[in-house]
C-alpha cells in the first residue's frame, strides 16, 4: 500500500525508477541473507575441526560480502535518485495542480498547510526511499531469507524463528495505530502555531498602538503550548511500542537460544548437535533487524501522514474548464440567473439571485456585512462555481471559457490587497507588461497614485517591501487599483476599492472611476454610499438575496432598505465626539 501511494505521488512516468530501486533493495537483502547463511557450514566445519572445509567456505563467503556491499551501494544510490526525483516531481505536481484550483480554496488554513507540505512535508516524504524504506525492507526480507534457509538445516529452529514475524508485526501495527492520531494532532498544532506566528508579527503595529502586545503574545504563546503538548503526547504514544518491540526482541533471542540449547541436549546425533550450535549464531541475525522495525515505523508513519496531506491537495477538484479558447463575447453584459451558493452545507451565502449588469455600465452592490456582496464578486470572477444557477458574460456561461481567457476579461481589486516584493513599477506592470508610459501616467493620475510616486525616493522604482509593507494602507490600495486599471479588462470588479482612503481621495478616485463609465462593465461594492450615487444601477443585498434594485433616486423614493442605509449615513455625518465636560445632557456622542 505504501509503495503504491509512493508510485502515485511520483507519477506513472517515473514508476520504473521506483521499481528499479525496489529491485536493487530486494537483491541486496536476498544476498545479505544468503551470506549470513554461509556462516553455518563454516562454524560447523570448525566445530568438527575440519579447517580445510572451513577455508573452502570462506571463498563464497567473501564473494557474498563483496556482492552484498555492491548491491547495498546500488540500492542506496537508487534510493537517493528516487528521493531527488520525488522532491522535484511532487512539488511540481502540487504546484501544477494548485494553480488549477478555485481561488476560493486559498484561505489561510489551506495555504498554511500547503506551505508546511511543500517545505517540511516533502522532505519527510522523500526520506522514505533515501533513509527509511531500505532498512525497513532489510528488516523483513533478510530475516525471512535466513528463516527459509534455516529450514534446510533444522525445521524446528526455523519454525520457532518464524513465530517472531506475526508477533513483531502486531507491535508494528499497534505503534502505527497509536501514532497516526498523535501525528495528525501535531500537524494541526504546527500549522496553527505558524499561523499565529505570522499573525503576531504582522499585527505588531495594531497591538502596540492599543497597548495589547501582551494579549497578542498570549494567543501566540497558547499556540506554542498546544504545539508542545501535541509533541509530548506523540512522544508518550510512540515510546511504549518501541520499548515493547525491544523487549520482545530480547525475549525472543533468549527463547531461541534456550530452545536450541534444549534441542542440543536432547539431540543424540553429534552432527546435528554441531549444526544446532552453528544455527545458534545465525538466529541472532534474525533478531537484530526485526527488533529495529518499530524504530523505523515512526519516521515512515510521519512520512505516510505527509503523503496523505499531499494526496488530499491533489484530490481537490479543479474548476472544470475547457482548454480551447472560445470566441470572445460580442458584449460584456453580466447575467446572474437564479444563482445560489453555500460555503457550508445548509448555510446559503446567496439564494436565487438574478440580476443583469449591462455592458459598459456601473452597477453598485450595497448591504450589511455578511449579506453576500463579496461572494457575488467572487462568483463572477469564478473563485467558485454556484451550487445552482448560471453566471454568463455576453450570453456565454462562464464555465465555457478556459480559465486564462476568463481571467483576462476581468480586473479585480480585493478588500485585502497584496503587493509583491519588488519595485512599485514592477507591481503595476504586472497588470499589463506592454503598457506604454502615457497609459501608465494616465492610470497614476486617475488613482491619485502620482502623488505617492512624487514622495517616494526613487519614484516608480522604489521598492515596496514584502506585501507592500513600505507603503501605507491607502497607498497600497491605490497601487492595487492602478494595477487593475492598467490591465484594461472589459470587466472591472471593485470590492471596497476606496475604503482605506480619506474622504478627499475617495471623492477624487470616484471621479476617476466615473471617467471609465462607458468603457467597461463595472461592479462596485461600497459601504461609502456617496461614492456610488451616480451608479447606473444599485443592487441592495440582504441575507443573500436582492431585496431592492434601481438607481439612487429610485431607491430613495421607495423608502425601503436602501433609503434606511442612506438616512443612517446622513445622520452619521453629524456625529462628533464630545468631551464629558462639554456634554450638557443632550444627545451628543
Amino acid at each position: 500500500m505504501l509503495l503504491m501511494r509512493l508510485t502515485r505521488l511520483m507519477g506513472k512516468s517515473h514508476a520504473l525508477l521506483l521499481r528499479h530501486y525496489l529491485l536493487w533493495v530486494f537483491s541486496y537483502c536476498l544476498m545479505q541473507g544468503l551470506t549470513f547463511v554461509l556462516v553455518v557450514p563454516i562454524i560447523h566445519a570448525l566445530l568438527d575441526l575440519r579447517v580445510d572445509d572451513a577455508l573452502m567456505w570462506l571463498l563464497p563467503l567473501g564473494v557474498g560480502v563483496v556482492l552484498t556491499g555492491y548491491l547495498h551501494y546500488r540500492a542506496a544510490y537508487s534510493g537517493f535518485q528516487v528521493a531527488a526525483t520525488l522532491m522535484s516531481q511532487l512539488r511540481r505536481r502540487i504546484g501544477d495542480h494548485v494553480v488549477t484550483l478555485p481561488l476560493g480554496w486559498f484561505v489561510r488554513a489551506n495555504t498554511s498547510r500547503l506551505g508546511l507540505l511543500l517545505s517540511q512535508g516533502v522532505m519527510e516524504i522523500l526520506g522514505l526511499p533515501a533513509h527509511q524504506l531500505t532498512p525497513l525492507l532489510r528488516a523483513v526480507i533478510t530475516p525471512a531469507v535466513v528463516v527459509v534457509a534455516t529450514s534446510f538445516f533444522d525445521w524446528r529452529v526455523a519454525l520457532c524463528a518464524a513465530f517472531l514475524f506475526p508477533m513483531l508485526g502486531l507491535v508494528y501495527w499497534w505503534a502505527g495505530r497509536l501514532g497516526r492520531t498523535a501525528d495528525r494532532a501535531v500537524q494541526t498544532a504546527n500549522a496553527q502555531a505558524c499561523d499565529r506566528m505570522v499573525e503576531f508579527a504582522q499585527s505588531q503595529p495594531v497591538l502596540r498602538t492599543y497597548g495589547k502586545s501582551a494579549q497578542g503574545y498570549q494567543q501566540f504563546d497558547q499556540a506554542l503550548v498546544a504545539q508542545s503538548r501535541a509533541g509530548r503526547r506523540q512522544l508518550w504514544l510512540v515510546l511504549p511500542p518501541l520499548l515493547l518491540n525491544t523487549w520482545l526482541g530480547q525475549l525472543a533471542l533468549m527463547g531461541l537460544m534456550a530452545g536450541i540449547t534444549w534441542l542440543v541436549v536432547m539431540e543424540g546425533d553429534a552432527a546435528q548437535q554441531t549444526t544446532l550450535f552453528a544455527l545458534l549464531v545465525l538466529v541472532s541475525r534474525v533478531i537484530d533487524p526485526l527488533s529495529e522495525v518499530a524504530s523505523y515505523g515512526s519516521g515512515i508513519r510521519m512520512a505516510s501522514a505527509q503523503m496523505e496531506a499531499a494526496e488530499n491537495v491533489l484530490s481537490q477538484l479543479s474548476l472544470p474548464a475547457p482548454t480551447e479558447p472560445v470566441p470572445l463575447p460580442q458584449h460584456y453584459t453580466i447575467e446572474l440567473r437564479d444563482v445560489t451558493f453555500s460555503y457550508q452545507p445548509g448555510v446559503r451565502a446567496l439564494q436565487r439571485v438574478s440580476a443583469t449588469l449591462p455592458a459598459n455600465s456601473v452597477t453598485a452592490v450595497v448591504g450589511a456585512s455578511g449579506s453576500g456582496k463579496t461572494t457575488l464578486t467572487k462568483l463572477i470572477a469564478r473563485f467558485f462555481d454556484p451550487d445552482n444557477g448560471v453566471i454568463a458574460i455576453g450570453g456565454i456561461n462562464v464555465k465555457s471559457f478556459p480559465v486564462m481567457q476568463h481571467m483576462n476579461m476581468i480586473s479585480q481589486v480585493f478588500q485585502d490587497n497584496y503587493l509583491f516584493s519588488g519595485t512599485l513599477r514592477e507591481n503595476l506592470m504586472m497588470g499589463n507588461p506592454a503598457a506604454d508610459d502615457d497609459t501608465l501616467k494616465n492610470v497614476l493620475k486617475l488613482t491619485r497614485l502620482d502623488e505617492v510616486v512624487q514622495r517616494l525616493p526613487l519614484g516608480l522604482d522604489s521598492r515596496v517591501g514584502e506585501g507592500g509593507g513600505f507603503l501605507s494602507g491607502g497607498e497600497r490600495q491605490r497601487a492595487a487599483l492602478a494595477r487593475a486599471l492598467l490591465k484594461n479588462a472589459p470587466i472591472l470588479l471593485l470590492d471596497e476599492a476606496t475604503g482605506a482612503l480619506d474622504p478627499e481621495n475617495q471623492e477624487a478616485i470616484a471621479q476617476g472611476l466615473n471617467a471609465l463609465r462607458g468603457h467597461c462593465t463595472m461592479l462596485v461594492i461600497a459601504h461609502q454610499l456617496h461614492t456610488i450615487r451616480n451608479a447606473d444601477n444599485i443592487l441592495v443585498l440582504d441575507h443573500g438575496q436582492i431585496v431592492e434594485q434601481g438607481n439612487h433616486q429610485q431607491l430613495l423614493a421607495k423608502n425601503g432598505r436602501y433609503a434606511a442605509l442612506w438616512q443612517a449615513k446622513v445622520r452619521a455625518e453629524g456625529w462628533r465626539i464630545v468631551h464629558p465636560r462639554e456634554d450638557q445632557g443632550g444627545d451628543n456622542v
